[in-house]
């Protein structure tokens, strides 16, 4: 029997749901949505607990008071339970990483205990956070400054209660003033951090248009991520990846929400504001405990925007109070390009690039090329139109032989112009390693390390080379040091999912992997190495209700994960996959098929035949995928056959 104990509340609603607790369901719009009962659990406490950070270890001990179980229990069932509420953008239950959960949204209930609920959930708030600044100077060393709190739930009865909580709000009003003086200032009297102030992680939120203008993603996302590309090479500070914060492109966002989200000291949040040829660049930089350290203003002519940028870059890590290396600073001055067209066609190949879409990828490559005919030496926008034709390749739109050599091709030009570029290289190792250029592939991964770039994605394409070449311990000890350094970023957990698959250690894979779904539920290559690894352990039933989880986030039909769904029932594991080998022939009527997909799926049904004969038109297609021959457990039970080694030889594997 669940510890779970209600208060004197029947019911619970927020937005369009109810939760009845005589009935025990969940209701949207009258209409029952079901939960399991450890679900249900889960949801009361966090509702009854609602805009207070409540801990793993507490909502395990609430739910399974009567049992052990692990986090994969609790990650399981917050996963269906986000699902029931459609809140795949965490809107209602926030993750606060390494620590909890806050479940956001204004509740009310069917009692006349409900403004003593409401009460009860500020003031836990703030204990919460207390508890949080108790264990900062624990970990510090130093006492930590007060944190402003932020309630949601029911602030007019929660002022009502007490006239010296009214004292509190005004007072609270009064610093939002003040931070909004701040926010307005010009750039000749910018705020700056406090003396010892600290500050060793932060992330860049997308930037907002303000002004009644109509919204430009390319400017709201390509600037923000050009900032972040720059201050990379500043290695005193930890930067957020770009994959890391465009979740929160569009939305209204509480910069120290954000913060916390994300696990840094302190986010950088924008605005821009075009008139013509002129833009204005409003910035502050809020720390985790709700402070703005620093704000300003910049005002520039559109045909002169990289120097606007230059000066935010200058002027954020003053603000930081950093040492800068020369080296660093001259790098902060570098604009790659005298051509203002070409960098702001660039930004728009970022922009468009980073949806990993058809349509985006298709863009993204024509943006780079204006770029490249406006600036024939602008070495990042060669890099860029290398990782779109690779990533057309990684989609299946083209076939790779002809995606891989014109990636390639950029890549290498790429380096010619700047020897000094840790992207280029890091994408020509890349595209030398998919094409099977092993020595090559690995003296530019080299040349990345030397060049030593400070954030962590820099260095998991050479983690995945080194496991696909069975060097797995150098390959973990990258991607741990990644994690270490940026516990949130999802693509490099997912590169960490891979490393862990390869390596044959299948229990950490799904773990990984579940904790990767916690973050982004409906996040399709995270589903996939789950997908493997349960297979490898022989849980069948997992992988296929999880294979078919992935398949829907990718798009297919409903109708399509029926069929599947019906022939697992009445076939078992084969049928499965000659299903879906008879939907990828027919698929292949109007598309690209990936030869290296069909010879896993005749492998699995146990058609050694025809998984050689695709194996061969990958062979042929100079699929990138067969750079994984030696270590990918899908192939074990053609090893034996020596077309399989003969294949590995040919790859350039060596005995």
């Amino acid at each position: 029997m669940s510890s779970v104990t209600s208060k004197s509340h029947h019911t619970y609603s927020f937005n369009d749901f109810t939760v009845d607790l005589d009935r025990r369901c969940l209701l949207r719009c009258g209409h029952e949505v079901k939960l399991r009962p450890k679900v249900f659990d889960a949801l009361r406490y966090l509702v009854e607990n609602n805009n207070r950070l409540v801990t793993k270890a507490e909502l395990i001990a609430a739910v399974w008071s009567d049992s052990f179980v692990t986090d994969d229990s609790l990650v399981q069932c917050l996963v269906e339970l986000r699902r029931a509420l459609g809140d795949g953008a965490q809107e209602y239950i926030k993750t606060v990483p390494r620590r909890g959960y806050i479940f956001d949204a204004v509740v009310t209930g069917d009692s006349a205990a409900g403004d003593v609920f409401s009460i009860e959930q500020v003031e836990g708030v703030r204990v919460v956070i207390e508890e949080e600044d108790e264990e900062r100077t624990r970990n510090d060393g130093q006492a930590q400054a007060d944190t402003l709190v932020r309630p949601t739930v029911s602030r007019a009865l929660w002022i009502r209660r007490s006239p010296a909580r009214i004292g509190l709000a005004i007072a609270l009003l009064l610093i939002g003033l003040t931070l909004g003086v701040l926010y307005f200032r010009g750039s000749d009297k910018s705020k700056q951090a406090a003396p010892g102030t600290k500050v060793s992680s932060i992330a860049v939120l997308p930037f907002k248009s303000v002004g009644g203008q109509e919204r430009d993603e390319a400017w709201e996302l390509g600037v923000p991520d050009a900032l972040i590309a720059r201050l990379n090479n500043i290695r005193q500070i930890n930067i957020r990846p770009s994959s890391a914060v465009f979740r929160y492109a569009g939305q209204n966002v509480d910069p120290v929400q954000a913060a916390r989200e994300l696990n840094v000291d302190a986010v950088l949040d924008g605005s821009i504001q075009r008139q013509g040829e002129r833009v204005r660049i409003s910035v502050q930089l809020v720390n985790a405990a709700g402070e703005t350290l620093w704000a300003d203003i910049f005002d520039a002519k559109v045909t002169d925007f990289f120097t606007a940028q230059d000066s935010l870059s200058e002027q954020i890590t003053r603000a930081l109070t950093l040492h800068l290396t020369g080296r660093e600073q001259e790098t902060l001055a570098q604009r790659n390009t005298t051509s203002a067209e070409a960098y702001q066609l660039y930004l728009k190949g970022r922009y468009w690039w980073a949806k990993t879409t058809p349509e985006g990828v298709q863009k993204a490559i024509g943006y780079y090329n204006q770029a490249i005919a406006n600036d024939q030496n602008y070495a990042l926008a060669y890099t860029g139109l290398a990782d779109g034709y690779s990533l057309q390749v990684s989609l299946n739109l083209v076939p790779p032989g002809e995606g891989l050599l014109k990636a390639k091709a950029a890549a290498e030009k790429a380096v010619q112009l700047d020897d000094n570029s840790a992207s280029a290289h890091i994408s020509l190792g890349h595209l030398r390693w998919l094409t099977w250029d092993w020595a090559e592939a690995e003296k530019a991964f080299l040349r990345v390390v030397e060049l030593n770039p400070p954030y962590p994605a820099a260095h998991l394409w050479y983690a995945n080379y080194l496991s696909s070449l069975g060097r797995h311990q150098e390959a973990l000890a990258i991607v741990k040091t990644a994690q270490e350094r940026n516990p949130i970023s999802i693509a490099i957990n997912e590169c960490a999912e891979a490393v862990h698959f390869f390596a044959r250690q299948y229990d950490e894979t799904i773990a990984m992997g579940l904790k990767n779904l916690e973050l982004e539920p409906n996040r399709a290559g995270s589903m996939y190495w789950i997908v493997l690894a349960y297979e490898q352990k022989g849980q069948y039933d997992e992988a296929v209700a999880t294979n078919l989880k992935e398949l829907l986030a990718r798009g297919s039909k409903p109708e399509d994960i029926e069929a599947l769904r019906a022939a697992y029932s009445a076939s078992g594991w084969r049928g499965y996959w000659l299903k879906r080998i008879e939907r990828a022939h027919e698929a292949g009527k109007h598309r690209y098929v990936s030869p290296i997909a069909l010879a896993q799926m005749y492998t699995r049904a146990g058609n050694k035949e025809r998984a050689f004969e695709f194996l061969e038109k990958a062979y042929t297609e100079r699929a990138s995928d067969l750079t994984l021959l030696k270590v990918n457990p899908i192939f074990d039970s053609l090893r034996s056959d020596s077309r399989y080694t003969g294949l590995m030889r040919r790859v350039g594997f060596s005995d």
